[in-house]
This record gives C-alpha cells, sequence and structure tokens, in this order.
C-alpha cells in the first residue's frame, strides 16, 4: 500500500478504535458501565432525554 497521510491517518484512527472497543467491552465485562446505565434510564424515566 502506498503510504500517504490519508492512508496513515486511516490506520491511526483504526487502531484507536480498536483499541477503545477492547477497552469498553472489557469495561461491560466486568460492571464499570452499570451505573451509567442506571443513570441513562433514570434521565429517559424522568423526560430529561430527547429523540434525534
Amino acid at each position: 500500500m502506498l503510504e500517504t497521510p490519508e492512508n496513515t491517518l486511516y490506520e491511526t484512527l483504526e487502531a484507536d478504535w480498536k483499541t477503545w472497543n477492547k477497552q469498553l467491552e472489557e469495561a461491560a465485562k466486568t460492571g464499570k458501565l452499570d451505573k451509567l446505565d442506571e443513570n441513562v434510564l433514570e434521565d429517559l424515566r424522568a423526560g430529561r432525554c430527547k429523540y434525534l
């Protein structure tokens, strides 16, 4: 593959995404997102959310 700024940017962003995705999956497995989930549901039930 020809090394261009676009290719380098794409490869960097893809590596960042893969790392972030692994961290997010691990956080979900270990329950670190449970409080966030509770907060979102509370806001939804209280009418503090709007559909986009």
